[in-house]
């Protein structure tokens, strides 16, 4: 069974058996972006041996012939399959919810589940259920009637950089921003305030003849829809504000319970309100494009680890890099079941470690990046990949193996601080760049490097001119009665892995008046919806 969107699925017969890709497959020629269609993917697929990793995108292709059935991720791991393994057949599903319900009742791996939870995002590409394995970047798996399965997967490494990386890196982002899309299509560029999405803007305006929008979700008064709108009147493109208000509480609960079943809730409950007027876009006859994980051109990732870290580095154990790794969610688990998630999250990395050390001896920003590449990617973007996948043919530009293949050629001390990026917008649209960029509900200098800018943005804080976000509070205020009724629930009282006393603490306090505990809340709630999205018990 396969089925999505029609421009995100794509399937055909072999002479034997047949083949099915969910996703997006990408390949430049000409100067743009082509998504691979039947036949492209039908000449890649009859081959003995498929070799999809010079492909952009992101997918997960399935053929069977006679007896055996084989599965291809994406190099980067942008989409994933899970499999259980049962005594007399496998299991398998690009859902993990679909999969749980194929197995009977599931149980959470903490152990797996260690730096899902308690890092910036999964380390590893192991399954968080009891029993499920996940194929990672650039995996394969077969199964053949009569043999073991076999599996393998591939981290994603730097291969040798074009000549001229610098003009490499301009000429793939336009590739990506000039895509050849289906007749009647159109581009729609997510615009916020930030760096990214300005840099790809300031290449979309040397082309005024594109056939694209610019859009923006959330609140018009919040600092970076008012940056964008200046930014889309700089350039003469067409803007689009998208918001609505927060709907009923059954609703809200409704469009949660969708969300985490296709991103594990790596994001907390109230993002469902950003994203949820994604699918207009594509009833406009958009695809959507945007600056995630721009990052990797800023020399961004793992600062802290790099930073305040740096002996640890030195040292090299992975148990005191992880802490440097750490993100603070809720703190509602037994004392046992945090030891199993804390002792996860340290093997994962001594997982990743074991591929970067040498690196990060002599070229520990180099090293920061790849590690960027191989757990920001398929621990956090590709699972919103999947949502995405369901609502609007998108990708990101900056997410892209040709063009991480130029980036990493260029030298690092022209991707820190930006420098590449502002050097860029001034050198293509002068006018972007005298507009503030926004971070943290606050504007600053488009000047600014790294540091003096969180300086800056953090002086903005403390004199109370940061903008206050309602959203996350009115979405809470909006599920009081439903989440009071969900903590005092059988579900929630008998679920072993709580702490009652904590988690009855932390929202019964929350909605006595303690504001401080709103963040840890919405992450519950993003939990508790998955938990019960997935079955787990």
């Amino acid at each position: 069974m396969a089925g999505g969107l029609p421009d995100t699925l794509r399937h055909g017969p072999l002479p034997d058996g047949g083949w099915v890709v969910a996703g997006l497959g990408l390949r430049l020629h000409d100067g743009r972006a082509h998504p691979l269609q039947e036949a492209d993917w039908a000449a890649l697929l009859t081959c003995d041996r498929p070799d999809l990793s010079d492909l952009d995108g992101h997918f997960v292709a399935m053929r069977w012939r006679g007896d055996t059935v084989e599965a291809f991720t994406d190099a980067l791991g942008l989409r994933t399959l899970y499999l259980r393994e049962a005594e007399d057949h496998e299991c398998f599903s690009t859902r993990l919810d679909g999969l749980a319900r194929l197995g009977g009742p599931a149980a959470i791996d903490f152990s797996a589940f260690g730096s899902h939870w308690l890092a910036f995002n999964q380390l590893d590409t192991r399954g968080l259920l009891a029993g499920v394995r996940r194929l990672g970047p650039g995996g394969r798996w077969t199964a053949e009637a009569g043999r073991a399965c076999h599996f393998a997967e591939q981290d994603w490494s730097p291969p040798p950089p074009p000549d001229r990386p610098a003009e490499a890196v301009l000429a793939r982002l336009h590739a990506a921003l000039h895509p050849a899309l289906p007749a009647g299509r159109r581009l729609s560029l997510g615009l916020s305030g930030g760096l990214d999405s300005r840099l790809l803007l300031a290449m979309l305006a040397r082309t005024p003849d594109a056939d694209v929008q610019l859009h923006t979700f959330g609140s018009p008064d919040h600092p970076d829809a008012r940056i964008a709108r200046r930014l889309a009147a700089a350039t003469g493109l067409p803007h689009v504000h998208l918001d609505a208000p927060v709907p009923e509480a059954d609703t809200c609960w409704s469009l949660l319970l969708d969300h985490v079943a296709l991103t594990q809730g790596v994001s907390p409950a109230s993002a469902v309100l950003g994203l949820r007027q994604v699918r207009s876009l594509y009833d406009a006859g958009c695809w959507m494009v945007d600056g995630g994980f721009g990052e990797i051109l800023r020399r961004q990732f793992f600062n802290r680890l790099l930073h305040r870290g740096r002996r640890a580095l030195q040292r090299g154990s992975a148990a005191d890099l992880a802490a440097y790794l750490r993100f603070h969610r809720a703190d509602v688990f037994t004392a046992d079941v945090t030891r199993r998630m804390t002792d996860g999250l340290a093997a994962a990395m001594e997982q990743r470690w074991a591929s970067l050390s040498a690196l990060a001896r002599h070229d520990p920003e180099t090293a920061a990046d790849l590690l960027g590449v191989r757990v920001r990617l398929p621990g956090f973007f590709g699972f919103e990949q999947n949502r995405l996948d369901a609502l609007i043919p998108s990708y990101m530009p900056f997410a892209q193996p040709s063009l991480l293949a130029a980036v990493f050629g260029l030298p690092v001390a022209l991707r820190r601080n930006g420098r590449f990026v502002r050097q860029t917008i001034r050198r293509h649209a002068p006018a972007l760049a005298r507009l503030p960029l926004v971070k943290a509900g606050t504007t600053y200098p488009f000047a600014l490097p790294t540091l003096p800018a969180h300086l800056w943005t953090a002086l903005q804080a403390r004199l109370g001119r940061r903008y206050a976000d309602s959203a996350r509070t009115s979405f809470l205020a909006t599920l009081r009665p439903l989440v009071l009724d969900l903590l005092h629930s059988a579900a929630v009282r008998t679920y072993a892995p709580y702490d009652r006393k904590k988690l009855t603490a932390l929202v019964e306090g929350y909605y006595a008046g303690d504001d401080a505990r709103a963040a840890a809340v919405d992450w519950w709630l993003a939990f508790e919806a998955w938990r019960q999205a997935i079955g787990a018990r």
